[in-house]
């Protein structure tokens, strides 16, 4: 390549060219050397703008021909560098911007979490000072010095306004059908600090009635399994903690199977600990007038539950039989003014109770038969008891009437009705035991014990649609009242079958026909059923199968008025044995002297019916849906994870 040379300088040129002039035109190739000096074909790199030093001093750079670094910088010694063009920053893609979104959410759910542990530890600081002076009235103060809350408050599940509405359910809906707690004495304020097992308790089990709060039930009743493990574990008691040990029994966690129902255990640990407490005894002279009726109201509730699981399922009970403080407790419901108003409800059932355990002592199964062959009269020992029951009964209406015009509460008229329903259902069990053994001898049509059984039955279910019904709170009733009018529903059934029936008129067929159809409807109905795996539901649908064995057909509703979607046939154990046995017929009507004898096929016992409700397939309560349940952010106050109910199980549970 050829160098660019000027032309020759004219004479009129005023300037001539110069080696200067040259050197700027002058283009390089990157073959040519320099052999005039250092400089010669160097140049400075293009510039956008001063150097990084010049820059710096806000100024810019002057360059020397031929040099590659500025005079600043060559003065300076220092190397000129040239500043790179910034690079610009792309554009954001929509997902960077809802990652974005997602990360200032959580940043502020963490702010909003912190600001609410904050309130609630002042909230338990409060509920810790107003402790302190209140927390003596069951003598657990000693208790007050963990400091420790329970672990459904610690972490975090329950807020104290929730905790206020849990505890107004419960002393509303709950605690007037199972009278064990005096709401001056249990209190969030007293119970958080001196009985966390009891406050959990209490909390778990209001969660059930609480609908905007349901999804939590199970997990609250989760903390309270705990409680109760880490109670036994560590040898605790006391008499709230008897009391939290009855109330799991009485309102037990829904289960998949009856087989997995523990309310027996739960039961015996709550009669054990009340007897080394000793509260079978009249209180101590030291106790105060409140924590005696506490003490009271607490084994009379043993007794209860203890005589009733007895008769429910033929077992001899845990208690004695001339327990003292049962005998002598008539009047103790007026013993003081801070007795509460549920307080008379409970003495009658104990003294109707202690009429039952007289004839589960005379007809227990160990010794029954021995009896009969000495010449025992069954049928008459029956009528007997069952007149015993009723004119109990008689006595405690006129002081339940007493009482009203002291305390006017609705829920007492309805306490009152519950009661002549549980009598009526007990001088069921009473006469269907009789019924049992004397088809066996022969029974006439117009039996006296026969239509004794029915009207009892009958009295049984029409308590229930007629009083208990209208008044709305069926829904917060004992599991075992579903269980009492089953059983009443079920006997008359049962008395449906080829080989009964000619001891029925049409007119007792028909009328059992439609009071047990009535009691399906209420029974399914929503303002019974809290939902489809409700006890009284799951009962609906069993009486509902028995009828159709009788072609009896039963337009059943869900809780949600939709049709049963229950295909489950339930029956009694030898429901197919529906023929006559052969060479035996029997009149469709009876003749006036007519007498009916066959052998004893049917169990009409409410032992054999819990057995068969238990037994068939029917679960107590069906499994639940873990997706129901809440998940938590947070299950300790370490970590800020997020875990579903099953994960957090796992970890409570050390898995």
């Amino acid at each position: 390549m050829s160098s660019f040379r000027p032309p020759k300088a004219e004479p009129s040129d005023p300037v001539p060219w110069s080696v200067t002039n040259t050197t700027r035109f002058q283009l390089s190739d990157e073959n040519d050397d320099a052999p005039d000096g250092p400089n010669r074909g160097r140049h400075p790199p293009p510039r956008a703008g001063a150097c990084v030093h010049c820059k710096s001093l806000k100024v810019r750079c002057e360059f020397i021909a031929g040099h590659s670094s500025c005079r600043r910088c060559e003065s300076g010694n220092m190397e000129c560098l040239s500043r790179s063009r910034k690079k610009r920053k792309a554009a954001p893609t929509h997902e960077d911007l809802q990652e974005k979104a997602h990360s200032q959410d959580y940043q502020i759910q963490n702010i909003l979490k912190q600001f609410d542990k904050l309130k609630v530890d002042r909230k338990l600081k409060e509920w810790t000072d107003r402790a302190h002076s209140s927390a003596a009235a069951e003598g657990e103060r000693q208790s007050v010095l963990g400091r420790t809350p329970p672990d459904i408050v610690r972490y975090g599940c329950l807020h104290p306004e929730e905790i206020r509405e849990l505890f107004d359910i419960f002393f509303s809906k709950v605690n007037p059908y199972f009278s064990i707690l005096d709401p001056e004495l249990h209190t969030p304020d007293i119970l958080i600090w001196t009985s966390p097992f009891l406050f959990t308790v209490i909390c778990a089990v209001a969660l059930r009635y609480c609908p905007s709060k349901r999804r939590l039930y199970y997990l609250a009743q989760e903390f309270a399994r705990d409680a109760a493990g880490k109670a036994l574990i560590e040898g605790s008691k006391s008499v709230s903690i008897c009391q939290a040990y009855l109330l799991l029994a009485v309102y037990p966690v829904p289960k998949k199977k009856w087989t997995e129902d523990r309310s027996w255990l739960l039961m015996g640990v709550a009669i054990r600990m009340a007897m080394e407490l000793e509260l079978h005894q009249p209180p101590p002279p030291q106790c105060d007038e409140r924590e005696a009726l506490n003490r009271t109201r607490t084994w009379l509730n043993c007794y209860c539950v203890d005589a009733s699981h007895a008769i429910q399922f033929g077992k001899m009970p845990m208690l004695r039989l001339d327990d003292y403080m049962a005998r002598t407790s008539q009047a103790w419901y007026r013993e003081s003014n801070q007795n509460i108003a549920f307080d008379v409800h409970l003495c009658a059932y104990v003294q109707i109770l202690l009429i039952m355990v007289e004839w589960r002592n005379a007809t227990s199964q160990c010794n029954l038969q021995e009896k009969l062959r000495e010449g025992f009269d069954i049928v008459a020992a029956a009528i007997e008891t069952e007149e015993k029951l009723s004119a109990e009964l008689d006595v405690w209406v006129e002081r339940y009437a007493e009482e009203y015009i002291i305390n006017p509460i609705e829920i007492c008229a309805y306490r009152g009705n519950t009661t002549q329903l549980i009598c009526a259902y007990l001088r069921l069990v009473v006469l269907a035991a009789g019924f049992q053994q004397s088809v066996k001898s022969g029974l006439p049509r117009n039996s006296d014990l026969l239509r004794r059984s029915i009207d009892a039955a009958h009295t049984v279910i029409m308590i229930m649609i007629e009083r208990l019904y209208p008044t709305g709170h069926l829904k917060y009733a004992l599991e075992a009242n579903f269980l009492y009018v089953s059983f009443a529903a079920a006997y008359l059934v049962n008395l449906l079958r080829p080989k009964f029936l000619p001891m029925l008129d049409h007119n007792t067929q028909e009328d059992i026909k439609f009071t047990v159809t009535r009691l399906i409807e209420v029974l399914s109905s929503k303002e019974v059923a809290l939902n489809d795996r409700h006890t009284p539901a799951l009962y609906s649908r069993f009486l509902k199968s028995l009828l159709v064995k009788y072609d009896i057909q039963v337009d059943v509703r869900t809780p949600m008025g939709e049709p049963d979607p229950s295909a489950h046939t339930y029956s009694w154990p030898d429901i197919a044995q529906t023929e006559s046995p052969p060479g035996r017929s029997y009149p469709t009507q009876y003749d006036t002297g007519f007498v009916y004898q066959q052998s004893a096929d049917v169990d009409f016992s409410i032992n054999n019916f819990v057995r068969t409700v238990s037994t068939q397939g029917m679960p107590q309560h069906p499994s639940y849906d873990y997706h129901d349940i809440q998940t938590w952010d947070r299950w300790d106050g370490r970590d800020n994870i997020s875990t579903n109910w099953s994960s957090y199980h796992n970890v409570w549970r050390g898995g």
